[in-house]
């Protein structure tokens, strides 16, 4: 007979060998969750304790990375599953004396997701010490960084129209639009509006590491930048303070985010939009020769008549100036006569470019709630739930972060799963 090696279910170094058993082993060691623990225990109280709290608060937690967005699922998954029910610390000794079924009931999901709901506080603590973590062993992190919103749709349809909402109402989540900008087979832009009904996650990262840094659950009609200035108030003074540039889409355009990101000494990096009206085409720096666009490009209209575009020198901090040069001469700006257009990082800069491109990281965190956690398959009801849907991605996220670099893989905190 062939004799089969056996790998060690529990050495990380095989971890890209095996897969998701080992994934799932390297998330629940790294996740702080000794709060959590305490407080679902205090909750249960003297109760009955046939299917112990840590087993089934580790199911919950390796949910998304084992691609289970309901609770049949992975019950169907466990039962299925010995070494899975192994690394989440059942003990299938108990099923064959006969003291408990072989995985926990429905019933005991809904409990654990209930208590979760009323400790939700206790779940976002545990992510931030995963992003303390962060902050201590990379380098520059928190120094760059991005924000994005993603909408993800409710279980049910539309608002409940009961006179008395039960646990199968959605009272939370709200309709919204988003628009899809494309080009036809001509080269015209031409966009698509699609209707939601749900919520949406709000996401500070850094852009570098490509990990979370804050996060909110809203509903689907939240505004993106009240969320924006919400994030950056929630941080602590020391994070805030390490923040250099802030980079986000032009969802996130106006004078009140930039000036609000500046008051706090964050660069904006914010794609604008085109809020002159019609026709308009320049307009004039002051009473000068000067003239600029919307989106920051400057010219100075010479004596001839012609149109010729300024060099860009650099920003002048103490002056609060950006500084631009046309053959030997020197001209500069005040950031403060136009604030929208005019950022400490000048719009037409290589700069603000390179710093801009980096936003996409917050397209590749969505994409990996999408792929690797399946975000939208994970359609729950009330703002509750979906927040702790999402606080158990987040810790997720980071928990796996976490556990590459403590094995002195730091080339792999962004997979959760693909190699």
């Amino acid at each position: 007979m062939k004799i089969i090696t056996q790998i060690s279910v529990f050495d990380y170094s095989e971890i890209e060998i095996l897969g998701d058993l080992e994934r799932c082993k390297l998330l629940i060691d790294n996740v702080p969750d000794e709060k959590i623990v305490n407080n679902l225990t205090q909750i249960r109280g003297k109760g009955r304790n046939d299917y112990p709290i840590v087993p089934v608060w580790n199911s919950i937690l390796i949910m998304p990375l084992i691609e289970c967005y309901t609770v049949e699922q992975l019950r169907r998954e466990l039962s299925r599953n010995r070494d899975l029910r192994k690394i989440c610390g059942f003990n299938d000794a108990d099923y064959y004396y006969g003291k408990c079924k072989l995985v926990p009931p429905p019933k005991a999901y809904s409990n654990m997701f209930n208590n979760l709901k009323e400790i939700e506080p206790k779940l976002k603590e545990c992510f931030n010490e995963l992003r303390d973590f962060m902050y201590i062993y990379l380098k520059d992190f928190g120094k760059e960084v991005g924000e994005d919103g993603k909408i993800f749709s409710s279980k049910a349809k539309c608002p409940s129209k009961a006179e008395e909402p039960d646990a199968r109402s959605e009272t939370d989540a709200d309709f919204t639009f988003k628009d899809n900008y494309y080009k036809d087979a001509d080269g015209k832009t031409k966009v698509k509006r699609t209707k939601y009904f749900g919520f949406r996650t709000h996401v500070l990262a850094d852009v570098n590491y490509e990990l979370p840094i804050e996060y909110t659950v809203t509903k689907a009609s939240k505004s993106e930048r009240s969320e924006l200035k919400n994030h950056i108030n929630m941080l602590p003074n020391e994070i805030r303070e390490k923040i250099v540039t802030l980079s986000a889409d032009k969802g996130y355009d106006g004078k009140p985010v930039i000036d609000f990101l500046i008051k706090n000494g964050i660069s904006p990096v914010i794609d604008i939009c085109n809020h002159w009206e019609k026709g308009e085409d320049t307009r004039q720096y002051k009473d000068t020769n000067i003239i600029y666009t919307y989106d920051g490009k400057v010219s100075i209209v010479l004596d001839n008549g012609n149109i010729e575009p300024l060099k860009y020198l650099g920003y002048d901090k103490v002056k609060n100036k950006l500084r631009y040069g046309y053959k030997d001469k020197v001209y500069s700006i005040d950031v403060n006569y136009d604030t929208r257009v005019f950022t400490p990082i000048a719009r037409d800069s290589k700069k603000w470019k390179r710093i801009y491109n980096k936003r996409t990281a917050l397209e590749r965190i969505n994409g990996r709630l999408d792929r690797d956690f399946n975000l939208e398959n994970n359609k729950v009801r009330g703002l509750k739930k979906a927040t702790v849907m999402i606080d158990i991605m987040m810790i997720g996220m980071l928990a796996m972060a976490k556990g590459h670099i403590i094995n002195n893989h730091p080339e792999n905190i962004r997979k959760l799963k693909t190699i």
